[in-house]
C-alpha cells in the first residue's frame, strides 16, 4: 500500500467518522478503505481510530496523526494539480458542497455543461442546506448563497440570486391584491423556513430595509414545494427566482409588492487560500461566471 493512500484514507475517515463516507468521497468500497487503514496503523504501530459497532473515532495518537497527515495530503494535491495543469486539462475528482435550492435549479445544469468541457474531471456534488466545512469534510469548494461570515476562505461572487414575493393570479382574484407589505396580515402566507428568519420578509420601505413579520398558512422547508403550494392557490410566497422562473413568465405566477423588493442575494464560490489554486477548482469557477454572467446585475 502507497502511504499516502492510506494518509487519505485515514484523513477522510476522521473527517467524515465513517468509513463508508470516507470511502464514497474516495470512490472505492468500504471494505478497501478499511484495509488501507489497517495497513497504516500496522506500519506506524500504533491504534489511530477507535471502533466501535456505531462510531469511529480518533484516538489521540490518532488525532496528532491526523494533523500532521492532513497538511502533507494537502501539499501533496497541490504538487500533483500543478504539475497536471502544466501538462494537460485538469483531471481527478472535484467535491463541490451547495444549497439545495440553488443547486438543483442552477448549479446542476452547470455542471452538467461544465462536465462537457472537461471529461477528465469528475464531480462529486452534495446539497444540504447545512452550512458544511469545506476544509474538514474535505470539500474542495462550496457554492454559497446570502451573506458570508467572515473567514480565512476565498471567496468569488458568481451570480446575484434574487427572491420575489409571488402569488397565484386565481389567489389574487379570490383575495385581493395586497399594496403595501403590511397589508401581508391579513392574506394566507406560504414560509419557507429554508430562509432564515422564516416568518420575518425583508422589504424596502421608505428607502429602509425592513422586516415585517407574515402570518403562516403553511411552512415547509424547500423551495420548490413553497412554490407548489402557491400555484395552488394557497396564499402568498416568498420564492427564488431560478425556481419559479418559468411560472412568471407562464403567468401561472406574479410578482406582487414589486416596489417594496429588497431581497438580491449574492452566489459566491468559496473555497480554501492555497499556495496553488486547484486547476480543476479554477476551471469550475470560471465556468460558473461565464455560465452565470447574465445574473450579475
Amino acid at each position: 500500500m502507497d502511504t499516502i493512500v492510506g494518509m487519505k484514507a485515514f484523513a477522510r475517515v476522521v473527517e467524515s467518522g465513517s468509513f463508508t463516507e470516507a470511502a464514497r468521497r474516495l470512490g472505492i468500497s468500504t471494505a478497501l478503505a478499511s484495509k488501507y487503514v489497517r495497513q497504516l496503523e500496522s506500519r506506524l504501530g500504533a491504534q489511530l481510530l477507535n471502533r466501535t459497532t456505531r462510531s469511529v473515532s480518533p484516538t489521540e495518537v490518532g488525532r496528532a496523526y491526523w494533523e500532521r497527515c492532513n497538511r502533507i495530503i494537502t501539499e501533496f494535491e497541490e504538487l500533483e494539480d500543478s504539475v497536471a495543469d502544466q501538462h494537460g486539462q485538469p483531471r481527478g475528482q472535484l467535491r463541490i458542497a451547495g444549497s439545495r435550492a440553488f443547486g438543483e435549479d442552477m448549479l446542476v445544469p452547470a455542471i452538467g455543461s461544465f462536465l462537457e468541457n472537461y471529461p477528465d474531471i469528475t464531480v462529486d456534488l452534495t446539497l444540504d442546506e447545512r452550512m458544511v466545512d469545506i476544509v474538514a469534510e474535505g470539500f474542495d469548494m462550496a457554492i454559497r448563497v446570502g451573506e458570508l461570515a467572515d473567514s480565512s476562505l476565498i471567496a468569488r461572487r458568481v451570480a446575484a440570486y434574487p427572491y420575489f414575493i409571488c402569488a397565484s393570479p386565481k389567489y389574487l382574484d379570490a383575495n385581493g391584491t395586497p399594496k403595501t407589505p403590511q397589508d401581508l396580515s391579513a392574506h394566507s402566507c406560504i414560509i419557507n423556513t429554508g430562509i432564515s428568519p422564516a416568518n420575518q420578509w425583508q422589504f424596502a420601505i421608505n428607502g429602509q430595509k425592513t422586516q415585517i413579520t407574515v402570518p403562516p398558512s403553511v411552512r415547509v422547508n424547500t423551495a420548490r414545494a413553497t412554490a407548489t403550494l402557491i400555484k395552488a392557490g394557497r396564499g402568498i410566497g416568498l420564492c427564488l427566482y431560478s425556481t419559479v422562473k418559468d411560472d412568471l413568465a407562464s403567468g401561472d405566477l406574479v410578482r406582487v409588492l414589486r416596489n417594496f423588493e429588497a431581497y438580491d442575494r449574492s452566489v459566491y464560490a468559496v473555497y480554501p487560500q492555497s499556495r496553488h489554486l486547484s486547476g480543476k477548482v479554477r476551471a469550475f469557477v470560471d465556468h460558473l461566471l461565464a455560465t452565470f454572467a447574465q445574473y450579475r446585475t
